[in-house]
């Protein structure tokens, strides 16, 4: 992958230090009052179809 036209040549020390965390999305729900309910996180192996 190359990297944007904008951006460093390097990944700064802050990019390098978080390079291997990823994001997970999960779907959530709200209560009647309009609270998130998040429920019980999904695994990280686990692949939800779309």
């Amino acid at each position: 992958m190359q990297p944007h036209p904008s951006s460093p040549a390097e990944p700064s020390p802050q990019a390098q230090a978080h390079a291997h965390r990823r994001t997970h999305l999960q779907a959530c729900a709200r209560t009647s009052d309009g609270t998130p309910e998040v429920g019980v996180p999904v695994a990280g192996t686990v692949k939800e179809s779309a």
